[in-house]
């Protein structure tokens, strides 16, 4: 890792100001703007048989949400006595990551509720961590994936800086780890960073959202909630569906063509699973909660596709069909905030459009012979 990385902290955006008290509950919003559950149903497909590595503040393992899904726990932190098998959450941050990929019939709906859950506690519970940590788990995951089933790893975290290109991390430890769970067929998504605002509007992305063999996610509000103040200073005025956040940053392919932001997801306000007892909940906001989104949608066509075919996709397949099905937003058409826009068009996902997606893909290979349906 270069010495110009700062710590690693959980991008999480505090609203100081709230115009009205929310009233998202059960990922209702999110669930509407990307059609998750109608996707689910269409396509029969839940992330049943497969698990996501969550590398975050760790998890409420008790929580109804997660109950006789938690595969494995791993903690990479001094926190809860350095007991590297007790992954507990004493911050919230992923316990709420964890909820929107994966909670099942308790008080919440995740994106994917049937995929199993890993949670690796690379962040402390007053939200810092090393990427020493962060590489350590990269390395577990590496290590215990087959055993374990794992096809995605979220990771809502990033450094605060800003970067329009992933050159100076070249050679790095995490970048090695991605090319190979890439190679594995794991795809790793990264949130783009919260700090838009902070560098003036300025396009790029935190570290490691920036690498390129990462699958990088901004935020879009998913209703009309707002207005809205983050104790960054960014201010959404008023906030709708697609609208994206004031702090999300964000990077368009025509000024990083191999680094830009892949994805943008539904990240405020997102109602999930909370640290304070079995059915607690928390309100957050953040390319953290838009980034445990894609990760929904990516274990749901991971799983759609092995049904089919017998075995997993790539990753940059995964990530072209998701892009190709998304919906088109632009930055700056309707938005009403205090940063700039790069009036760029961008792409939100939409979990109906990319199951199509990968449906049509598959029945394209299938009239040209080029796979065989499984029986």
């Amino acid at each position: 890792m270069t010495d110009q990385t700062p710590e690693l902290i959980a991008p999480i955006e505090k609203p100081v100001v709230f115009d009205r008290p929310q009233l998202s509950t059960a990922l209702k919003e999110v669930d509407i703007l990307i059609q998750a559950s109608k996707a689910r149903s269409d396509f029969q497909v839940d992330g049943a048989g497969l698990t996501v590595a969550v590398a975050d503040t760790g998890l409420n393992t008790g929580h109804v949400d997660f109950a006789g899904r938690v595969v494995a726990q791993k903690n990479f932190t001094g926190d809860n006595g350095g007991d590297p098998n007790n992954a507990d959450d004493g911050n919230a941050h992923g316990t709420n990551v964890g909820g929107i990929i994966a909670a099942q019939k308790g008080d919440h709906d995740g994106v994917a509720p049937g995929a199993g859950i890993i949670p690796l506690k690379v962040l402390r519970n007053d939200g810092g961590g090393s990427f020493q940590a962060v590489d350590e788990a990269l390395q577990w995951v590496i290590d215990n994936g087959t055993a374990h089933n794992i096809s995605v790893v979220c990771m809502s975290l990033g450094d605060s800086g800003n970067y329009a290109d992933d050159g100076q991390f070249a050679g790095s430890g995490i970048v090695d780890k991605l090319d190979t769970l890439r190679q594995m067929k794991v795809a790793v998504c990264i949130a783009a960073g919260n700090d838009y605002f902070t560098h003036n509007s300025q396009q790029g992305m935190g570290f490691p959202g920036i690498l390129q063999q990462s699958v990088s996610v901004g935020a879009v509000y998913d209703a009309f909630e707002g207005p809205f103040q983050y104790n960054s200073g960014a201010q959404a005025f008023i906030s709708a569906p697609d609208h994206i956040t004031p702090f999300s940053q964000r990077l368009h392919p025509d000024v990083a063509p191999e680094c830009f932001t892949d994805i943008f997801a539904p990240g405020a306000p997102v109602t999930s699973a909370g640290i304070g007892g079995p059915n607690a909940e928390s309100i957050q906001h953040g390319t953290s909660q838009a980034t445990p989104v894609v990760a929904g949608v990516l274990l749901l066509m991971q799983q759609f596709h092995l049904r089919e075919t017998g075995h997993m996709p790539e990753v940059d397949d995964l990530v072209e069909w998701m892009r190709r099905s998304a919906v088109r937003i632009v930055d700056g058409d309707d938005e009403s905030n205090n940063v700039a826009p790069t009036n760029k068009e961008f792409l939100r996902v939409t979990a109906v459009g990319a199951l199509d997606a990968v449906r049509r893909e598959l029945q394209k290979q299938l009239l040209a012979g080029a796979i065989y349906k499984q029986p």
